[in-house]
């Protein structure tokens, strides 16, 4: 933005001192095309800008607002996603989504990733797969651990 500012500065000043008798040719038709595409631009930039913005909300919305995060001594305790720590253990029931990125550590399962990567079958995950917050177990209870949160 400062190249594209001092380029209108300088057109505007050598057009103006133009018109008050230096030798040359104004040019103010370039600076007001200059203007326009620079207006042009923002205005694209800020429209894609926007959407992405929209896709985000969009995508957060699919995670699901508990989980069931398995503590130290073994019993599981439904918690909100924002209490959710990296290396925490959880569990993910059948038809249930996925509360965060992470690995599985027990089970095996059909993911359905469709609205998040397009992937148009369910596939198949066991230890060691990674899985994708906001995508739906199938038919097995899974164990991950959370590797991303937020």
């Amino acid at each position: 933005m400062t190249l594209i500012a001092v380029a209108i500065i300088v057109s505007y000043g050598y057009s103006t001192a133009v018109i008050f008798g230096l030798p040359g040719m104004a040019l103010f038709p370039e600076l007001v095309i200059l203007i326009d595409i620079m207006l042009l631009g923002h205005w694209i930039e800020m429209r894609s800008i926007q959407g992405a913005s929209k896709a985000l909300e969009k995508l957060a919305k699919l995670l699901p607002k508990k989980a069931h995060l398995i503590t130290e001594d073994g019993k599981i305790k439904n918690v909100p996603l924002k209490s959710l720590q990296i290396n925490d253990k959880v569990l993910v029931k059948p038809g249930e989504k996925i509360p965060a990125d992470g690995e599985i550590m027990a089970g095996k399962s059909f993911i359905n990733e469709a609205l998040l990567t397009g992937e148009s079958t369910p596939l198949d995950k066991t230890v060691g797969d990674e899985v994708i917050g906001g995508s739906i177990n199938g038919e097995g209870s899974i164990t991950i651990k959370i590797k991303k949160n937020g």
